[in-house]
């Protein structure tokens, strides 16, 4: 059964096999380099930094604080969810109040839909906010089906600039 814990370090190799693959598929071209939401497991540690995302002082002064989860399915590492405790500028335009990301090997099996549904349900525990902002790239069909099956309503799509590469965002409000 599909589930939200917190970073356990029994999933940090799957982990790693997750940010590998993910790196695979910018480079085949399925992914962008700014969709990326798995970190070098070599360079940081994972545990650790998932333990800090929740205290401001532990963050540059332009992150907000997160609550951030390994989605995982029995003895399966699925994915990432973060759940970002309110909105900078920058996270109105992209990003918005959830991300998640899902190990390129489990992609359209329907854990997409799961882990936002399991996000929501988390966010609403957590942060008072009456409306979710989530927002995806435009040509991101998956994504933004998965945005849909939750309730996720189209508000505007805007466009972004991430290291010289401009794209449209779909930006979707969900009532809590």
């Amino acid at each position: 059964m599909l589930k939200l814990i917190e970073a356990d370090e029994k999933y940090l190799d799957q982990y790693k096999e997750a940010y590998i693959e993910s790196l695979k598929q910018i480079e085949l071209g399925n992914m962008k380099k700014h969709c990326l939401m798995f970190i070098n497991p070599d360079e940081e540690d994972i545990i650790q930094h998932f333990r800090d995302s929740r205290d401001q002082l532990k963050l540059p002064s332009y992150y907000v604080p997160s609550y951030d989860y390994f989605a995982v399915d029995d003895d399966k590492f699925i994915g990432v969810i973060h759940i970002r405790i309110r909105l900078t500028e920058n996270l109105f335009k992209y990003g918005g109040h959830i991300g998640y990301g899902i190990n390129p090997k489990y992609w359209k099996m329907g854990y997409g839909k799961k882990i936002l549904k399991l996000g929501l349900e988390q966010y609403k525990n957590l942060i008072e906010d009456e409306k979710i902002l989530i927002t995806c790239d435009d040509d991101n069909i998956g994504s933004y089906k998965i945005i849909e099956s939750n309730g996720g309503i189209l508000e505007n799509k805007v466009e972004n600039e991430d290291g010289g590469e401009k794209f449209l965002t779909r930006r979707y409000w969900i009532e809590k």
